[in-house]
């Protein structure tokens, strides 16, 4: 049993490390060779393994050639499509996922037929009232889905492969074809998401309510996520496994009630563990089947059997065989983080288990803990808090870059009143939604129990802790002295611990520091944000897009920022006013406070930039080129040129335009002549209004840089500037083909690293690109 759950697990997590799909004869290869080696010396492991894996892979190549399915360009056509998420009509929404039903125009190369086996995200503005289950005739442009690909951050890609969505569609207002509602069938799930609503419209904690009721979070505005993140307390409200286990809980209670009604017939004794499956299963139909609530359901289902045969499996056996099921229901579950913190907490607190041999007191799962032994009872609990802390940070440092250091003590509380209070009263108002009073009385009884918790996790505002890269060698050292230290006596393995003390001491030896520095032009879509890096200090030049719910410095800058243990910015420059790359400025000055801000327009706390100011930083020296004077509201032409380099004036020079036109250009040159650069930013992404022959043969670049976004209104970067830079010898590159650049300069040469072609290689990436 043990190997072959395991070999299903690594099987399909070998998808995790594919940076492309090997063709079917190897798996086919590697199933006969299993074969052989199972008939002679019984291993499962390796054939089971080969299985899984070429499952995988199939299951992978099927998402690409739905993918492949969508028009490489942007295609305008109309299409039906169902609506498959629950909507709270109280909220304005525009991205929501959609199935495909069918493709209203004939095949063709650029208007292919989808079938229902496509998923979309689909974004609608100003989308009038939607209901899960409704059938939409839509006028859409259909594109394939490119994220922004960045050492850290939000990665679209990655998270499209999670939910299985194939590609983008946005809907088109067109008089010719308007959206059209076709007749359809509103699901239950959302009938019943709107008779909830009606009862607790008007509650203060409805948000978290849906939230625990059906899995719907897009009622929290962004200081709930805030206050969630601080306090660590995300997981639990929401329909999480825990609370699939009490709905389990719950059914089989009422179960063992039944049963004593009824004859004692051996057929009587699956009841329990039938009703109870019947209300966990219903309350995780409730969330959508959601990849933490899937292990929840499988683990009760083994759990149920192995209760009522009363057979033993040990806990890590149970949590090993869910782990390969939910892999194979949904191989792509592995780029979901709700995957990787449900089997990790479930495996810290096995470990936990394990333990508690080494500790005093009572294991907090005994039973028989009586009001007596509140005291051990609660030791205990601070003792899973703790493990629950110190063993989550890999795993949460890797997804969300830091961990909450309130968590133990508001899950302490949270746990308790949410578990025992708070989600019965929530599945008890549910069972009784068409009983108003009864279900009102409910619903507002719930939302008293959370009163206490939504006050207190207000208090914990700001005990999130950010962990940056170079403290990856002392949080694995804090894990494996605190992992042996409790599983393994002091007494019987000292020569294991001074060991284990060296070897974290020498993983902090580091090397002398290099007299190198970094540029690092990040991918933030169609606009710009450039990051230099030196003795971990940093300099940001221009800060990206905003829209009105979100801006790339929070979704880009700040991860990476907090990626590089950076906290505050020496200086901010903006080159110029327009919103994709000023339009972060505002968040950046609030959560990195720089202390010298440039501006080349008159803005009250921004020093001026123009032409004939320099300063030095960090052993480089920026030279202001462009504009001669301050104006009021800073335009392309405006944009503030520098030029960086050693202060020795030796190794290479970079030259960051903004968006300057080819006037701007000229004038330019005609006050620096002799002005020359190794690597330059190509001026407004790559338009044919600048990047004029005089200015290219002036700096002489060896290295262009373009920021721009793969699908822009603009088809920018222009084939014609491209050419120009390269007819010239120099080398060309684009964040919208590339992702993130980053360029290393030394005191001779630079070195070039692309995001996607090293780092972001997985098989999903689009290989076109």
């Amino acid at each position: 049993m043990l190997q072959i759950a395991l070999g299903i697990a690594i099987g399909f997590y070998s998808l995790h490390w594919l940076s492309y799909l090997p063709p079917y004869w190897w798996y086919m290869t590697a199933i006969i060779v299993s074969l052989v080696i199972f008939y002679y010396c019984k291993n499962h492991f390796l054939f089971w393994f080969s299985i899984s894996a070429f499952l995988a892979v199939l299951c992978a190549e099927q998402y690409l050639k739905k993918v492949e399915d969508i028009p490489l360009n942007r295609t305008n056509l109309t299409i039906n499509v169902r609506i498959s998420a629950v909507i709270n009509k109280n909220i304005p929404i525009s991205n929501i996922e959609v199935e495909v039903v069918d493709n209203y125009t004939h095949s063709s190369p650029n208007n292919p037929v989808l079938d229902g086996s496509h998923k979309l995200l689909l974004i609608w503005p100003d989308a009038p009232t939607l209901k899960q289950g409704q059938i939409w005739h839509l006028p859409v442009k259909l594109s394939r889905i490119v994220g922004r690909v960045n050492q850290a951050g939000f990665d679209a890609e990655r998270y499209a492969v999670s939910r299985n969505v194939h590609g983008k569609a946005v809907v088109r207002h067109r008089l010719s074809s308007l959206p059209l509602l076709l007749p359809s069938r509103i699901t239950w799930r959302q009938r019943l998401y709107d008779k909830a609503l009606s009862y607790v419209e008007n509650m203060p904690n409805k948000a978290y309510l849906l939230a625990l009721a059906f899995g719907d979070r897009s009622g929290l505005t962004k200081v709930d996520w805030l206050h969630l993140r601080d306090s660590g307390t995300a997981h639990l409200l929401a329909i999480s496994g825990l609370h699939i286990a009490l709905a389990m809980l719950l059914g089989w209670q009422i179960g063992q009630k039944c049963k004593l009604f009824l004859p004692q017939k051996s057929y009587f004794i699956w009841l329990p563990m039938m009703t109870g499956l019947c209300v966990a299963f219903s309350y995780a139909w409730l969330s959508g089947f959601t990849t933490p609530t899937i292990r929840a359901l499988i683990m009760c289902i083994f759990v149920g059997i192995l209760t009522t045969t009363d057979v033993y499996w040990r806990h890590w056996q149970l949590l090993l065989t869910a782990l390969a099921l939910s892999l194979f229901i949904n191989p792509f579950s592995i780029y979901s983080a709700s995957f990787w913190l449900s089997f990790y907490a479930v495996g810290v607190l096995i470990l936990f288990t394990l333990s508690q041999r080494y500790f005093t007191g009572r294991v907090v799962f005994d039973n028989s803990i009586s009001s007596n032994n509140l005291k051990v009872f609660l030791l205990q609990l601070a003792k899973i808090q703790f493990w629950l802390l110190v063993l989550m940070l890999p795993i949460q440092w890797l997804w969300f870059g830091g961990i909450s250091l309130a968590a133990p003590i508001a899950n302490i509380v949270a746990v308790p009143l949410v578990s025992t209070i708070t989600v019965p009263l929530v599945l008890l108002a549910l069972l009784t939604l068409w009983f108003p009073p009864v279900s009102s009385l409910l619903w507002q009884c719930a939302d008293w129990s959370l009163i206490p918790i939504i006050e207190g996790i207000q208090w914990l505002e700001g005990a999130w802790y950010t962990l940056s890269v170079n403290l990856t060698p002392l949080l694995w050292g804090v894990i494996i002295v605190f992992v042996t230290l409790m599983l393994l006596p002091l007494s019987s393995f000292k020569w294991l611990y001074i060991s284990v003390v060296v070897i974290t001491l020498c993983w902090f030896i580091k090397e002398p520091v290099k007299p190198h520095w970094k540029m690092l032009v990040l991918d933030v879509g169609h606009g710009l944000a450039v990051l230099i890096i030196k003795n971990n200090k940093a300099v940001l030049y221009d800060t990206g897009n905003r829209w009105e719910d979100r801006a790339v410095a929070e979704t880009t800058i700040l991860p990476i920022l907090a990626q590089l243990g950076i906290k505050q910015l020496d200086f901010l420059i903006i080159s110029h006013d327009d919103s994709d790359h000023a339009g972060g400025k505002t968040l950046i000055t609030e959560k990195l406070s720089p202390q010298y801000k440039y501006s080349s327009n008159f803005e009250q706390g921004y020093l001026p930039c123009k032409k004939g100011q320099a300063w030095h930083w960090q052993g480089l020296t920026f030279t202001i080129q462009w504009p001669l004077q301050r104006v009021s509201y800073a335009r392309n032409p405006h944009s503030c040129v520098i030029h960086v380099q050693n202060s020795d004036l030796q190794g290479p020079s970079v030259l960051l335009t903004g968006d300057i036109d080819a006037i701007a250009e000229l004038m330019m040159l005609k006050s620096a002549p002799t002005l020359n650069a190794d690597i330059v930013l190509v001026p407004h992404h790559g338009s044919k209004t600048s990047s004029t022959h005089t200015f290219i043969d002036t700096i002489k670049p060896s290295l262009a840089i373009a920021s721009t976004s793969f699908y822009n209104a603009w088809n920018l970067p222009a084939k014609s500037i491209q050419a120009r830079y390269q007819d010239r010898g120099g080398e060309w590159l684009s964040t919208g083909n590339s992702g993130q650049i980053t360029v290393t300069i030394s005191d001779h040469n630079y070195q070039v690293i692309t995001e996607r072609q090293h780092s972001a290689t997985q098989w999903y990436r689009p290989n076109w690109l």
